[in-house]
């Protein structure tokens, strides 16, 4: 096995595992701490620590240009500071598990985009495997009642900033980013700490004031993020430069899962009705996404819409 390949597979475990708990960590940072300071200070230390450790281990051979600063900031406020901001900021009054169901659409998102800005044509057992893995999603949080969907505030947040978060993940091939990730996941991450921390001073008031209420569960849950979460965007921004975008957020379809036996395991919760039927739909998605083109025939453009 190549290192390239070691090195991509141990990205997207860490995309599938750590960012499927990350859910119930921004639901209990937000709780008490304002939304947007929770992503600055989130990314500001992790951002910074991307930073030293570059440079302490010989990484940052040269100073960024222009064009690669400009890029991190285009990607650090579409993906950090509206992307997950927002999401973060709706998940005050969404239920995670909500979330996490509108998430799962990204790969919809992705792939217009992609259609949009390069023209690129989605293999139709990829679409398959996107609304196979929908579907799967759905079972697995379908908790057995019927309260239905309720449009709200948070639910538009958290829309809107999937929607920015496809956005720059589709458009990031474009995009002239320094090409070591270490240093480019830095830049991204501390501009767009400092910008969401400056933001949030004036939005919210001085941190004095607007941090003295938070629960030491909230800070614990903001370190989480910061630095496990920082590891896994790591991981993303690796992927980025190596990967199609719309295999990329097969996340989306796998993090549920994973948040579901998080919960059962660390927190005790009760298997939701549909798990064991869910979990192989979800297996089959995540098949047809990742390797389906290969199966059918990838060339044939017939397969192709």
């Amino acid at each position: 096995m190549k290192k390239n390949t070691v090195l991509i597979f141990l990205s997207y475990l860490t995309l599938y595992i750590v960012w499927g708990s990350t859910y119930l960590a921004i639901r209990v940072a937000v709780s008490t701490m304002p939304a947007f300071y929770l992503v600055g200070l989130r990314y500001s230390i992790a951002g910074f620590g991307f930073l030293v450790l570059s440079a302490a281990t010989g990484r940052l051979k040269r100073l960024p240009t222009r064009k690669e600063v400009l890029a991190a900031s285009f990607l650090g406020f579409f993906l950090l500071i509206l992307g997950n901001g927002l999401i973060s900021l709706g998940e005050k009054t969404v239920d995670s598990y909500i979330a996490a169901i509108i998430i799962s659409s990204t790969p919809f998102c992705v792939a217009f985009f992609n259609r949009l800005f390069f023209g690129e044509k989605l293999h139709i057992t990829r679409l398959a495997g996107i609304l196979v893995g929908m579907a799967g999603v759905g079972l697995v949080l379908w908790k057995g009642d019927n309260t239905g969907f309720q449009l709200s505030e948070g639910i538009v947040l958290i829309m809107a900033g999937f929607l920015a978060w496809s956005f720059a993940t589709s458009y990031a091939k474009k995009m002239p980013v320094h090409p070591d990730s270490f240093v480019n996941t830095g830049i991204e991450m501390s501009l767009a700490g400092i910008f969401a921390l400056l933001g949030s001073a004036l939005f919210y008031g001085g941190p004095a004031t607007a941090l003295s209420g938070v629960s030491t569960e909230s800070w614990l849950a903001m370190a989480y993020l910061a630095l496990v979460g920082g590891a896994a965007f790591l991981a993303y921004n690796y992927l980025l430069a190596n990967e199609p975008s719309i295999r990329i957020v097969s996340y989306a379809i796998v993090n549920p899962l994973i948040a579901v036996f998080l919960g059962m395991l660390i927190l005790g919760e009760e298997p939701v009705p549909l798990l064991w039927v869910g979990v192989p739909v979800i297996l089959l998605g995540l098949v047809l996404m990742l390797y389906g083109d290969k199966i059918f025939k990838r060339n044939n453009p017939s397969l192709k819409v």
